[in-house]
């Protein structure tokens, strides 16, 4: 655990009923959970407890159950889980169907990107087994950063044109495959703030309709629709147009959809040259 600023911290108690004891709390969840799971088991997502911990709002049974589900999910599917490296996403990140913004919203949430309407050009190349490895690792990256694990995330969508039938043609985008992805969304993390999408076609409604079942409850009641008035969606997120892409109603131009693996790339170079002594964190720059 860091030394948070003040106001992170009072948010902290405020929001998430941070103890006073936070670090001695935490000290005792690891020992439940390398006692239910083994040492190593623990190791291997040691980046996740802290987060969880906060998640629960500190409640550390359902913490300590929540990592052991982790570790049964991980179990069933461990070729998501293999050790990788930032490289081996930058071709998937290059499509620009999934990124995050490099500045924080109003309320400090952090900004996921999802393009719906690159999903055709990325079901094309890449596979679900893809697609959720990339996920694993994005999420063990952004949940390192406490800023992020007390402040939320939050999700823009730009649904135009969006291809309902891309994740079909997707190998292994099969109803196994996406009750899997909802299962990593629900174990993950991640404390999601809401999502908001803009432009949706009319058969959104219905996929919704399908894909519901398989959503935790807080992401069902934090899904806005705004169709075409973009203005509402970043108002609402928090956001103004000077910082976020067009494709999401701002006036971003350039922007590089790679730009969180390179830095992660940059640092894991870094970290192995000889007669470095301090390379600089990812999440210090809000990866």
């Amino acid at each position: 655990m860091q030394a948070l600023s003040p106001a992170l911290a009072d948010k902290a108690r405020r929001n998430l009923k941070e103890p006073e004891d936070a670090a001695a709390v935490f000290e005792q969840a690891r020992l439940e959970v390398v006692a239910l799971i083994g040492e190593e088991e623990q190791k291997r997502f040691d980046w996740a407890l802290l987060a969880m911990l906060r998640q629960a709002k500190w409640d550390k049974a359902a913490a300590v159950k929540k990592m052991c589900a982790l570790s049964k999910y991980a179990s069933k599917n461990s070729h998501l889980f293999v050790d990788s490296t930032a490289d081996e996403f930058i071709v998937q990140a290059e499509i620009g169907m999934m990124s995050h913004l490099p500045v924080r919203n109003s309320r400090g949430e952090l900004v996921l990107l999802l393009d719906g309407v690159k999903l055709t050009p990325y079901a094309k190349k890449f596979t679900m087994t893809d697609m959720l490895r990339f996920s694993v690792f994005y999420m063990s990256k952004l949940m390192v950063s406490e800023e992020t694990q007390i402040n939320g995330v939050i999700i823009l969508e730009n649904l135009h044109n969006y291809p309902m039938l891309a994740l079909n043609s997707m190998k292994g985008g099969s109803l196994a495959g996406i009750r899997a992805s909802f299962e990593w969304m629900h174990l993950s993390p991640l404390r999601l703030r809401g999502l908001y999408a803009i432009k949706q076609p009319w058969y959104i409604g219905m996929m919704l309709g399908l894909t519901r079942p398989f959503m935790p409850r807080k992401l069902r009641e934090r899904v806005y629709l705004f169709g075409e008035d973009t203005s509402a969606m970043l108002e609402a997120a928090g956001l103004t147009p000077e910082q976020v892409p067009p494709e999401y109603g701002g006036t971003l131009e350039g922007f590089d959809y790679c730009w969180h693996l390179k830095q992660q790339l940059s640092f894991e170079r870094a970290a192995q040259m000889p007669g470095v002594v301090e390379a600089i964190k990812p999440e210090a720059a809000l990866w």
